[in-house]
């Protein structure tokens, strides 16, 4: 894997961030042929955008399978947290955003990220920021009123495609149909 594909760590000003439990799954599976952990070597981004955590949580149904938790999907979990990211900082009180056409900046996939102004707020990409802050270590963080490049939807159909196990029986797997009359005791 090349240091452009390597997570950067995670700091902890994102800790508490909406992608954080997706980032950690990331970094835990970035692994040599070894097995040893794989960590980037290139600056941390400076400005990170988040999705709601409501929305995150509901990309695919409770209780579960999840297809960004599964090893074949590594590289698009990847792609919705360097779509994320951005290497360069964006303060939330630029006023390049109030420009016509915003302020331009590129994530880590490579992906221009425009950022505008106006009566109702900035937005990113035509997508409110609902919240923006800069962060204790000099980073700074954008709240999204909802995913980016259409990841909710993309992670639902990822989803889809998924097998499905069937319960046997019951949400346990218990041997026994839950509808069915209880089986007679057995004998002394």
């Amino acid at each position: 894997m090349s240091q452009r594909n390597l997570l950067p760590a995670l700091p902890a000003s994102q800790d508490d961030s909406s992608l954080a439990n997706l980032w950690r799954h990331g970094l835990r599976n970035q692994k040599d042929s070894n097995g040893e952990a794989l960590r980037s070597d290139d600056p941390a981004p400076k400005t990170y955008l988040t999705p709601p955590h409501g929305e995150v949580m509901n990309w695919v149904p409770q209780d579960s399978a999840h297809p960004l938790y599964v090893p074949e999907n590594a590289n698009f979990l990847r792609e919705i947290l360097f779509d994320n990211m951005v290497q360069v900082e964006v303060k939330p009180d630029d006023p390049r955003m109030s420009e016509p056409k915003g302020l331009q900046v590129t994530n880590l996939n490579g992906k221009t990220l425009t950022f505008t102004r106006d009566a109702s707020g900035v937005q990113v990409e035509g997508i409110p920021v609902t919240d923006s802050k800069i962060n204790e270590d000099g980073t700074v963080s954008f709240t999204l009123q909802e995913s980016l490049f259409g990841h909710r939807e993309r992670v639902r159909d990822a989803w889809e495609k998924m097998p499905k196990p069937s319960a046997r029986f019951g949400p346990f797997g218990g041997g026994h149909p839950m509808n069915a009359p209880p089986p007679p005791p057995e004998p002394f």
